[in-house]
């Protein structure tokens, strides 16, 4: 079923125009992204999905940062992400949306113990979530429902005051961790000198990095440096 959490009266009018959004015979075909760490229950949404009919899967992405390359490559017309993915989550990717673009609504699936990362999702701008539990035709069915009505539901239309400005430019929301990968690749540091800083591995400094990377939308480390001590983020 398609459900929501409650933390205000703006996510349950929200749901109710999910709901209420019924597809019909003469919808088009509907264009998705999907991205789910998990091969298997991947395969089965997709293969689901091209059972249902009027869905085209045109990319499958197994974390957030190939999610978020993708819905920027595809520009589908829905993107179905799992809450809970590695590098980037869910969230990350809903917040980058609504932040750079482009406007593609986001619908997530979550589990029974995602509700923290849901809350935070739908406050982020995602149109809706589905339980992954759910049996796959009733799944379908939602997901359908929602791309009848997706107009509006873009993650910048939903929530585009998340984002704080400063000097009329967005800044991304930043673990401290991420802050910390920040100021020392900003002093010059490489990502072994600043896993041996942290006293951390070189592959969670990566981590860290393609986070960053995404988030502020750039190439590389480097690039986000320096556009973070542009905007004041680091010194």
């Amino acid at each position: 079923m398609l459900t929501t959490t409650t933390p205000s009266l703006e996510l349950d009018d929200r749901a109710e125009r999910l709901v209420d959004a019924r597809p019909t015979t003469a919808t088009a075909v509907c264009r998705v992204v999907v991205a789910d760490d998990h091969p298997l229950y991947r395969d089965g949404i997709v293969r689901a999905l091209r059972a249902f009919g009027g869905f085209e899967v045109v990319a499958e992405a197994s974390d957030g940062a190939e999610a978020l390359r993708l819905i920027r490559e595809h520009r589908p017309d829905v993107a179905l992400l799992d809450v809970r993915m590695p590098g980037l989550d869910g969230v990350d990717v809903v917040h980058a949306l609504a932040i750079h673009g482009p406007d593609v609504p986001v619908v997530m699936l979550s589990a029974f113990t995602d509700e923290p990362l849901v809350e935070s999702a739908l406050a982020a701008g995602a149109a809706g979530y589905l339980d992954k539990r759910e049996d796959r035709r009733v799944l379908c069915e939602r997901l359908a429902a929602i791309a009848a009505g997706c107009e509006g539901l873009a993650p910048a239309a939903l929530r585009p005051h998340d984002a704080i400005r400063r000097s009329g430019q967005w800044l991304p929301r930043l673990t401290s961790g991420e802050l910390q990968v920040l100021q020392l690749a900003g002093d010059g540091l490489d990502k072994l000198e600043i896993a041996q800083m942290l006293r951390t591995t070189e592959s969670a400094v990566r981590a860290r990095a393609t986070s960053i990377a995404c988030k502020f939308d750039c190439d590389g480390l480097a690039d986000a440096a320096r556009e973070a001590r542009a905007l004041r983020l680091i010194r």
